[in-house]
């Protein structure tokens, strides 16, 4: 297994070459996900392997398989402070040179869409780790720190209090009253 890791690799040859790469790379070297962290603070780890996998009609396809993990500093939305999300993200790639090619695929493949005949290495961790960000990051309801009244429960008790001290709850009273 390599510990080098290319800049851009060819994934038709390193799928005939059945090349293997694991280590370790610190998160800041990733410009869109670092954007989305709290702080680009730790490390990602991984292991890929290229390889060959058969389509439906018998066609050899360039494949990756492996994982990444992570553990991700992201800002919890409840409290604004730093809540750490774990990665840990299986992978099962199909390389594609079109939309076309993508849509052959079988549902335990996701496409990677190769344009011209190269991917970018670092890329394809980054794609990864970007797909496993939750769309809202929070803590656990036991462990954040923010307040758990919902908006609704906050609007559940006004309208409550504005019916006790309604003001026109008399005059509706002595119409009932007269009729």
């Amino acid at each position: 297994m390599s510990k080098r890791f290319p800049d851009r690799l060819d994934p038709w040859r390193f799928a005939d070459l059945g090349k293997e790469f694991g280590g370790e790379l610190s998160l800041d070297v990733f410009p869109r996900l670092s954007a989305c962290l709290l702080r680009p603070a730790g490390r990602v780890s991984f292991e890929l392997i290229f390889g060959h996998d058969r389509d439906r009609d018998g066609q050899r396809r360039a494949v990756l398989n492996g994982w990444i993990r992570a553990d991700l500093p992201l800002q919890c939305q409840r409290c604004l402070e730093e809540v750490v999300y774990p990665v840990d993200a299986r992978l099962s790639v199909a390389f594609v040179r079109g939309p076309e090619e993508a849509e052959q695929l079988e549902e335990s493949l996701d496409p990677c869409l190769v344009d011209g005949d190269q991917v970018v290495f670092r890329d394809l961790i980054e794609d990864e780790l970007l797909l496993a960000l939750p769309q809202v990051a929070m803590h656990d309801s036991g462990v954040c720190s923010a307040s758990f009244e919902s908006a609704a429960d906050e609007a559940t008790i006004e309208d409550s209090e504005q019916r006790r001290d309604n003001p026109f709850a008399v005059l509706t009273e002595l119409k009932r009253g007269k009729h």
